[in-house]
């Protein structure tokens, strides 16, 4: 009533994490997790993930298994990874196996690594233009064409009536 302010419950299945540690998770090599992972923060994967990795930064240990797609800022490579690996930063380390598509703004291939799938460097979106369909007579080129000019070859005198 004077000077507190009721909170108000916001949570809802829509809200997303938030970061309060600056510590890494650590998912040690005797666990097994079967589903998918969210972090907004560091997570060091020693053990094995049967789903599907999204986080922030992902450093996956000689012993280390995702079999599911990972979607990451920055991933370093030194277990395996079954599936689509999508992130801005990935550097595979010799120890290192991916069997699927990978998705990179940089990449970083140790000697050693075993890769396969296809290697594709993430573009920004492109926007593309219509071109309008209504086709104008340009003056120049219709003099042309009318002189009965023999300079133009078949090709070009087609694409000039084209235009």
């Amino acid at each position: 009533m004077f000077g507190k302010k009721k909170q108000t419950n916001t949570s809802s299945a829509g809200n997303q994490l938030k970061r309060t540690n600056h510590a890494p998770s650590i998912i040690s090599e005797d666990v097994r997790l079967t589903g998918s992972l969210v972090s907004q923060g560091e997570v060091q994967l020693d053990g094995r993930i049967d789903g599907d990795v999204r986080v922030n930064h992902l450093v996956i240990g000689t012993t280390g298994l995702v079999e599911g797609s990972v979607v990451a800022d920055s991933v370093i490579v030194k277990g395996k990874i079954i599936g689509s690996l999508n992130a801005g930063k990935v550097t595979i380390e010799q120890t290192a196996e991916v069997h699927g598509d990978v998705y990179q703004d940089t990449l970083s291939i140790e000697a050693g690594a075993v890769i396969e799938g296809n290697l594709k460097q993430r573009h920004e979106a492109e926007t593309v233009e219509l071109i309008s369909q209504t086709t104008e007579s340009k003056p120049e080129l219709a003099s042309v064409l009318n002189e009965g000019d023999n300079d133009l070859s078949f090709f070009n005198k087609q694409a000039a009536e084209k235009e």
